[in-house]
Formats: C-alpha cells, structure tokens, sequence
C-alpha cells in the first residue's frame, strides 16, 4: 500500500549468503531475521513505504505478509560482490517508475540485524532532519560503521562523489554474517 510522505525505506535481502546460508531467513527468536527489519520500519513514527528488494521467492512471500512492497531483484544484482547502493538506486527507481512519487529521503535498512527498532530509524532520520545533512549511518560504540542503517537525501543516493555533511548515530547492533554473529545476539539478551 503506498503512503503519501517522503520517506521510503529500502531493505535489501538476497538469498546468496556465503557465510551463513539463508541468513536473511535464518531463524532468530522463533522469527525469520528480516521480519525484525520489516517490523521495525513499520513501526517508525515515520510511516514510510517500505520495499523489500531480493532475488528469493521465500523471502518476498514473507515480506508480503507485511503488506509491505516487494520487488524480485534481478540476478545480476544479486551477485557477491555488487555493491549494495547499486540495488539500492534500482529499487528507488523502480518505487518512481511504479508509483510516479520522488521519495525525499531513502533509508537502506539491513535485514540481517535483528535487534534493529524503530527508535534506532527514527534517531537517524531526525539526525539527518535536524542537522540537515546529506547522509547518516549507523556506528557501534567504536564509532565504527554497523551497515544497519543508512539514511540519506535523494540527491545523495543518485550523485556521483562522495557525500559530504554526513553524520552518525550510535546503534550499535549487531550485524549478522556468520552463525557466532548469533551467539553474540545471544549473549546480549
């Protein structure tokens, strides 16, 4: 169902991972992780229109239970190394292609950190508000980035160099890749 704001979140999900086989649908507390993702953004104060982009049925039916838009990636972009912000514009102009709105702001959220919520969306989109930056990501308690969330202005997603007046929050969630990043999950709760 499209919504008639400016925010639009984009959660990347394909089914190829390397280092924990269908990482994206791996079971965490009894829930498939990308569900936390999806749930989280539901919840932002936000209300944005949600998209979930992936090259795997499964995880395109569960994403449709949330009533959340879906988009079957297209192999080429679901190779190991295609960088992230190339399926992220595809999706972006797809929802434009689709829909004939311009979203202002794009968030790419992973589906592989569960402990995302929406207080941890919500902080980034404010800080890029209030500050009025181009681009916010997410960073752990070493100030390093966590790739959970990324937060940035239309113009930002499509230009050519590097963003400039970027800032961070601290989320630090952990990043699922491999079956100890579980155990750390674990650990945690």
């Amino acid at each position: 169902m499209l919504k008639k704001n400016n925010f639009l979140i984009v959660i990347p999900a394909r089914k190829g991972s390397k280092r924990l086989k269908n990482k994206n649908i791996y079971k965490v507390n009894k829930k498939p992780m990308i569900c936390w993702s999806i749930e989280a953004a539901i919840k932002s104060k936000f209300c944005p229109n949600i998209i979930v982009s992936s090259d795997c049925s499964i995880i395109l039916e569960i994403a449709k239970k949330y009533d959340v838009i879906t988009l079957k990636r297209p192999k080429i972009l679901a190779k190991d190394h295609v960088p992230k912000l190339l399926v992220v514009r595809h999706a972006v102009k797809k929802f434009i292609k689709k829909f004939k709105k311009k979203p202002k702001y794009i968030i790419s959220l992973q589906a592989n950190s569960p402990q995302v919520k929406k207080i941890h969306i919500d902080n980034a989109i404010n800080h890029l508000i209030n500050f009025n930056l181009n681009e916010v990501i997410s960073v752990d308690k070493n100030l390093n980035q966590d790739s959970a969330i990324r937060v940035m202005k239309f113009e930002s997603l499509f230009q050519k160099s590097l963003s400039v007046h970027v800032g961070c929050v601290i989320t630090n969630l952990v990043d699922v890749h491999k079956l100890k990043d579980i155990k750390t999950l674990n650990n945690e709760n």
